[in-house]
């Protein structure tokens, strides 16, 4: 093959359509429709992953269908904004409440102790609730926990973990706060069953 001189045009490339831009050498060639069709499924497919995964956690709660007296479950959140709540054992570890009542609509519960949960109908926190639940601390006489003070954060912990602030010892059939320590955050619930549970500073307790 003859070199052209220096400076004139290199021949024409009979297999390039006239008007053609020749690509520079080493960038990357053009998509064809194919790769592009392809590119756009796998988005599609990516961004279904991704719906399902933000509602995994509203899946779980209703997939464990509505509480009933005597059913446990957990908070992840507990505000005047949202709630969401999750169903599980009670003898399951992450098992923070025992709903003790459930009540229709707007409800009190019988006793200030209780952590009052109001269920609506939808998704939005709208309009009147159709449920209010009753739920009092699942914990058993031994146990330890963090975060004694938030509704929705509180968990039991072993008693060993730096970060337990309290151990549990539960007073069965009673209802007096006089059973706990002077230093003891009292929880008294009307039941059924009765109880009361001292929740036991952080120290030797512990």
């Amino acid at each position: 093959m003859t070199t052209p001189p220096f400076g004139a045009p290199p021949a024409a490339n009979p297999f390039q359509p006239p008007g053609a831009v020749p690509p520079r050498p080493g960038a990357p060639r053009p998509l064809s429709s194919t790769a592009k069709v392809l590119i756009a499924a796998g988005i599609v497919v990516a961004l279904g992953v991704g719906v399902l995964a933000a509602f995994g956690v509203g899946a779980i709660a209703r997939s464990s269908g509505t509480p009933v007296a005597g059913s446990c479950l957990y908070l992840s959140e507990a505000s005047a904004s949202t709630q969401s709540y999750h169903g599980v054992g009670c003898s399951e570890q992450r098992a923070t409440y025992r709903v003790d009542d459930v009540e229709g609509g707007t409800s009190s519960c019988h006793g200030g102790d209780y952590v009052r949960f109001q269920l609506f109908r939808g998704a939005s926190r709208t309009g009147t609730p159709s449920q209010t639940l009753c739920l009092a601390l699942n914990v058993s006489s031994g146990e330890c926990l963090r975060d004694v003070d938030d509704d929705a954060e509180i968990s039991k912990v072993t008693c060993s973990d730096p970060d337990a602030e309290a151990r549990a010892v539960v007073h069965q059939g009673q209802s007096d706060e006089d059973s706990c320590g002077a230093d003891d955050e009292v929880r008294v619930y009307s039941g059924p069953p009765e109880r009361t549970v001292c929740l036991q500073p952080a120290g030797e307790n512990i």
